[in-house]
């Protein structure tokens, strides 16, 4: 009962200072509010060691082949995560950008390729990331031809108030909003009308996703955006959203090879992203593997044969006078590449993560070791034990 109390008095609070703090951006120009996203960013970033471990770990694998140094990479995410929060503050005075003032913020670099794919007359599945003021993606429909109906899906926000608000305030303006609950008869529908449908595709998925490249390392991707587009035979873009000032910024769409597969998407996607990095919200650990003692890798990577440009990397650790044991077949695989390890304490584990580019993306160890557990989650790697895994 006074947990539940709590929660609601945390959820109205934060509601009210949301309003609050959005009220008093929207008496700022673009530009003010922007800078001071960045000075937010900057005192923050110190202080956010988790979220500097996983934007870096992001990072190492989708600017490795792009010859910068670890520590240019770690500058990189500290400037990462300043324009991140800059892109998050202007969220609240571009929300309820009018028409008028929406032109003063964005610049759609071509809209020729979106208006030839609705000429077209079958619908059009947008791929979007979370990258730049991702806000003003609720506010890309008016930039559409006109008539044209705009949808997206949507993640309930944790927060039930902040949630009802930001419903309304999207489909006042217009957007229908579908959740997970939605049937693909419904989507299917809007798209056959000739809907645009936003669908942001560059979030990690568990093991229903399908196996892809994505900036050069097997991952699994949700397969939704390709199955929509052949069932429904509706085009696709992939679009990339970029600060080009403070308080500005651009989209640009960008087409997808045929056949629409969820390789082709991702591999759109990704061009999109890399149109501006530093604009990717890195937050998520994207390539994050699910697998454990009782879901081997092999359940994960599937294919033997599947190989990426930007292996897998992983440690087999063995304490002091450990007897070497081979690797159960489940966990081999020609993707990964494995290190394996002797006698070193765990407090060099940080240092073997660094000594390469790539980090290391999960540890092995056939024996239970807290210590070592410990130390992998301070540094963000998990480490699994095969104790009980048969060879």
């Amino acid at each position: 009962m006074a947990a539940g109390f709590t929660k609601k008095l945390s959820w109205r609070i934060e509601a009210i200072a949301h309003s609050l703090v959005a009220m008093v951006m929207r008496q700022l120009p673009a530009e003010t509010v922007f800078c001071v996203g960045e000075a937010m960013g900057k005192m923050i970033w110190p202080f956010m060691t988790r979220r500097q471990q996983t934007i870096s770990r992001n990072l190492r694998v989708a600017l490795a082949g792009e010859e910068l140094s670890l520590d240019e990479i770690a500058e990189f995410a500290r400037n990462s995560f300043i324009r991140t929060t800059a892109n998050l503050v202007s969220s609240a005075i571009t929300s309820k950008a009018s028409k008028e003032g929406l032109g003063d913020l964005l610049t759609v670099e071509n809209p020729e390729v979106m208006d030839a794919a609705v000429a077209k007359g079958r619908g059009v599945v947008l791929l979007l990331a979370h990258m730049g003021n991702w806000e003003l993606l609720t506010r890309m429909h008016r930039t559409f031809p006109e008539g044209t109906k705009s949808g997206a899906f949507y993640r309930p926000l944790n927060n039930p108030i902040l949630n009802e608000r930001v419903l309304k305030e999207r489909e006042a303006d217009g957007t229908r909003l579908f959740s997970k609950r939605d049937s693909l008869h419904q989507v299917g529908g809007f798209l056959r009308e000739n809907g645009v449908i936003g669908i942001l595709a560059d979030q990690r998925v568990g093991m229903q996703g399908e196996n892809v490249s994505f900036f050069g390392r097997i991952t699994k991707a949700s397969p939704l955006p390709s199955l929509l587009v052949r069932r429904c035979k509706s085009e696709v873009l992939a679009l990339s959203l970029k600060t080009v000032a403070p308080g500005k910024w651009s989209a640009r769409y960008h087409k997808v090879e045929k056949p629409y597969n969820s390789s082709n998407c991702m591999r759109a996607l990704e061009e999109a992203m890399k149109v501006s990095p530093l604009d990717v919200f890195w937050l998520q650990e994207r390539w994050k593997l699910y697998i454990s003692g009782e879901v081997p890798l092999r359940e994960w990577l599937s294919k033997e044969e599947l190989r990426g440009e930007k292996p897998h990397r992983a440690v087999i650790w063995t304490k002091p006078g450990e007897e070497t044991r081979s690797l159960p077949e489940g966990f081999q695989h020609g993707d990964v590449h494995y290190e394996r390890v002797s006698g070193k304490s765990v407090d060099e584990l940080g240092d073997l993560d660094q000594s390469k580019l790539l980090p290391i993306d999960f540890v092995l160890t056939f024996s239970a070791d807290d210590e070592l557990w410990k130390r992998g989650k301070e540094l963000g790697i998990p480490v699994y034990s095969l104790e009980n895994a048969s060879e």
